[in-house]
């Protein structure tokens, strides 16, 4: 015996299996002149625009370190420095341990890292 299908949850699963355009997006047209719509578009609120004044005092204030930092480039005597985390912990029972870690740059090409940790458990470990 099938037990006949109520009302709303029918009409719910015929609306499910229905195409539906709510979420399907408009494709823009295409401007018939692209380079007369791109010349009279309006620029956008985030482009700065320069006077030829204010680009040569830019051009004249760079160095050459400037230059390589706004490359990405390392200055000479300023390699990366140490990097590393360290941690505690508390239990009960009077556990308590304390952890680090430590990435040490040796050279442009190398380096070390050091790990410690102590802890204490006032019980007896199980073998496992």
């Amino acid at each position: 015996m099938t037990r006949p299908m109520r009302p709303a949850l029918l009409l719910l699963s015929a609306a499910a299996g229905l195409p539906t355009a709510g979420f399907a997006q408009q494709q823009a047209t295409v401007p018939a002149t692209p380079a007369v719509a791109a010349a009279a578009a309006p620029s956008s609120g985030d482009t700065i625009r320069l006077s030829d004044k204010e680009r040569d005092a830019i051009l004249n204030s760079n160095t050459v370190e400037s230059a390589a930092a706004a490359r990405g480039e390392r200055l000479p005597g300023t390699g990366p420095g140490i990097h590393g985390e360290i941690g505690a912990m508390i239990g009960s029972n009077g556990t308590r341990g304390i952890y680090g870690t430590a990435a040490i740059p040796l050279g442009d090409n190398a380096g070390a890292v050091v790990s410690f940790e102590s802890s204490q458990y006032n019980w007896p470990r199980r073998s496992r």
